[in-house]
């Protein structure tokens, strides 16, 4: 077995022992959020938001909702970023085949882990939203502030990252094609 299709097999296995796991683990968090949304906290407004010591009830049950569905995100990010690993191993193995260097196939699993918490952090910041407002307007506000810088700047950091990965494909597509030229020039000679 060659090291593309020994690549390939590995990124095949971590699909296989992530999915399920980030499934359950999204299924939890939907009913967390299905309940404190439109359950606890919709309640908490019907008794009229009492005051228990300094702090309202609308608040505080959106803030246990809110650290339930952080436990359960955390670890959909951590099985999420072991799957974009396996996403990167068969990409990398279809892509760079036997050119998939150690050094290529961290940069590969780096930069898909990132963008996958990119898209996990903005997904629960939709989720959070909700819970976010019932808790402080402002609040919700600072975290997208801080969600939309982070997300740029690892956006941008993973584009500068797959610069190389690039300009070796276009090279060697251009070579390609020079070569399909001469060919060609050749059987019409």
């Amino acid at each position: 077995m060659n090291k593309s299709e020994l690549l390939f097999k590995e990124g095949v296995l971590k699909l296989k022992e992530n999915a399920p796991q980030i499934v359950i683990s999204l299924i939890i968090a939907v009913l967390i959020w299905l309940f404190g949304v439109w359950v606890f906290i919709p309640l908490a407004d019907q008794l009229g938001n009492p005051t228990i010591g300094l702090y309202a009830l609308k608040p505080i049950i959106s803030a246990i909702i809110g650290l339930a569905l952080l436990i359960v995100l955390l670890r959909i990010a951590k099985d999420f970023g072991e799957l974009m690993d396996g996403v990167a191993d068969i990409i990398a193995s279809k892509l760079i085949g036997e050119r998939a260097t150690e050094e290529k196939l961290k940069r590969y699993r780096y930069g898909l882990r990132m963008l996958a918490y990119v898209i996990i952090a903005t997904v629960a910041y939709l989720f959070f939203l909700p819970i976010l407002l019932g808790i402080n307007v402002v609040i919700a506000g600072v975290v997208l502030i801080i969600l939309v810088i982070w997300a740029v700047l690892t956006l941008i950091n993973i584009g500068y990252m797959f610069v190389d990965e690039i300009e070796e494909a276009s090279r060697l597509a251009i070579a390609k094609l020079e070569e399909m030229a001469k060919e060609e020039k050749k059987e019409e000679e």
